[in-house]
């Protein structure tokens, strides 16, 4: 019988790297200093979300951006005047949806030059005002009265210090305020083992991968002062139901899109597609939505 070859990798190739400001803004833009148009034609719809949308009821891209949109939105509470921060914001489609739709104020966190200057045309042709900062969530201070959300959508699984990050989301919280986070989680620590399609993911988005089992991120809100108040948990049917999609359009545009990047940069990046849909096959992940409160003084334990 024939024996299957261990795969060894680097240190620097594994998930968990902890990396300064600099160096993380410098690894996350190998992902998304691509150009724009080439993302816009992956995710399509009106929004652009990047990240798994919700298709209950939904027979159109846009329609499925919004329904998983307006969830995150029931989840925050979100009212006219409310002061939201968006933390990795990328092209402005999700904030600018949920400003323009409940009348929130916002203001969104970026890496990325070319994200902060397309969230803002966005805005600015959909008439709608938000905040954009090209500035690591480390170095971000808030010059209004705090927040009443905080919110990312998949983007803290690539954050190392993820305490931190709940850490910072408290303080630029008003009391009563949440921290609603939408993530892929691990279904058992053991999962975390580097293999070659999980290499291959962590490689596209410049080695920041540091996926988590669930019970982590509850405990890391609760050391942070929050109190978990709900896991919403999506079925990965809808992330599969992404994933197609976003092949679907890579395939009917590779033309377009080979020459915007390059053939072998669309190559690897539907190869990191493909895998991605595998893996949502199995039962290695969950995603799920965590809404987390700040107390406030009248609180009782």
């Amino acid at each position: 019988m024939k024996q299957s070859r261990q795969v060894e990798f680097t240190p620097e190739q594994q998930f968990y790297q902890s990396y300064s400001a600099a160096e993380d803004k410098e690894r996350t833009n190998v992902h998304y200093e691509q150009p724009v148009e080439f993302f816009y034609t992956v995710t399509g719809g009106r929004w652009n979300v990047y990240s798994s949308n919700v298709y209950d009821g939904a027979t159109t891209n846009t329609e499925a951006q919004e329904a998983k949109l307006d969830r995150m939105a029931a989840h925050m509470g979100l009212k006219a005047g409310s002061r939201i921060l968006d933390v990795g914001c990328g092209w402005g489609g999700p904030l600018t949806y949920l400003c323009k739709k409940y009348g929130a104020v916002g203001v969104g966190l970026t890496l990325s030059s070319s994200q902060k200057k397309a969230a803002e045309a966005r805005a600015e042709r959909e008439g709608v005002t938000i905040e954009i900062h090209e500035m690591h969530w480390r170095d971000y201070v808030d010059t209004g009265d705090g927040f009443d959300a905080v919110y990312t959508d998949e983007v803290i699984v690539h954050f190392n210090d993820l305490g931190g990050f709940f850490v910072k989301a408290f303080e630029v919280l008003r009391p009563g305020g949440v921290m609603v986070n939408k993530e892929l989680h691990y279904t058992h620590p053991s999962y975390s083992e580097m293999t070659r399609g999980l290499s291959l993911i962590n490689e596209i988005y410049g080695s920041t991968g540091n996926y988590r089992p669930l019970a982590e991120e509850l405990k890391l809100a609760n050391d942070a002062g929050f109190e978990v108040q709900r896991i919403d948990q999506i079925p990965l049917v809808h992330y599969r139901q992404t994933m197609e999609d976003w092949v679907s359009n890579m395939w009917n545009a590779r033309a377009q899109l080979e020459e915007m990047v390059g053939r072998e940069y669309f190559r690897r990046f539907r190869a990191y597609l493909k895998m991605c849909l595998q893996i949502f096959r199995g039962k290695t992940m969950t995603l799920d939505i965590i809404v987390s409160r700040k107390p406030t003084a009248g609180d009782t334990p």
